[in-house]
């Protein structure tokens, strides 16, 4: 173990507070097709005055989940494109380990961590993660997924939530929201333009 290593897994929980919790009031959960699901810009939370190198993040909702993308550096502007930096596994694995600890921490009752693999999404190389979490205050499973790359020279993660059971394929939903997001920009939420219909 590094010594960085206890450094990124305080990191990582710092970014994991915002984003254990689901929607306050969910909406009501209906059986809509893949391409029907709209997901609304919720709020944007910087994180940089109290821990530079954090960033922010943007949540979405849906009435089948939440995203909140994450948009940071760890105090670097350099982060190679895709996966192929030299710190980027450290980082990852400091990702995977920040839902194990939220476990710990009693956040969730139970997690399960799926395969980790990389993907091609538009273009842009992703490591992912499946997860399966039981929430200890609503009592709710989960499916969630974390989506890591290096884009600009900085981080950009998707963390993924949705509600089980699942109206639809939520790897299907997953994607096509990564790939709208790319394409419409992650560092500019839509606040005015609230809904992404994917």
């Amino acid at each position: 173990m590094t010594k960085r290593w206890p450094a990124l897994i305080l990191m990582a929980a710092a970014l994991l507070a915002g984003c254990t919790a689901p929607p306050a009031k969910p909406p009501a959960a209906s059986a809509p097709a893949a391409s029907a699901v709209q997901w609304q810009y919720v709020r944007s939370t910087s994180y940089e005055a109290g821990q530079p190198g954090l960033g922010v993040s943007h949540r979405y909702q849906s009435n089948v989940g939440w995203v909140d993308v994450y948009v940071y550096g760890m105090k670097r502007s350099d982060w190679a494109a895709g996966v192929a930096d030299p710190e980027f596994d450290e980082h990852f694995k400091a990702a995977v380990e920040e839902v194990r600890l939220a476990g710990a921490r009693g956040v969730y009752a139970k997690v399960e961590v799926g395969p980790v693999r990389d993907e091609l999404i538009d273009g842009q190389a992703f490591r992912r993660v499946s997860f399966r979490v039981l929430h200890a205050q609503s009592r709710k499973t989960y499916d969630s997924f974390t989506y890591l790359t290096g884009r600009n020279g900085r981080l950009l993660k998707y963390r993924m939530s949705f509600i089980t059971p699942a109206p639809a394929n939520v790897e299907a939903l997953a994607r096509e929201f990564i790939e709208r997001n790319l394409r419409s920009g992650p560092d500019m939420p839509r606040a005015s333009h609230p809904l992404l219909s994917i």
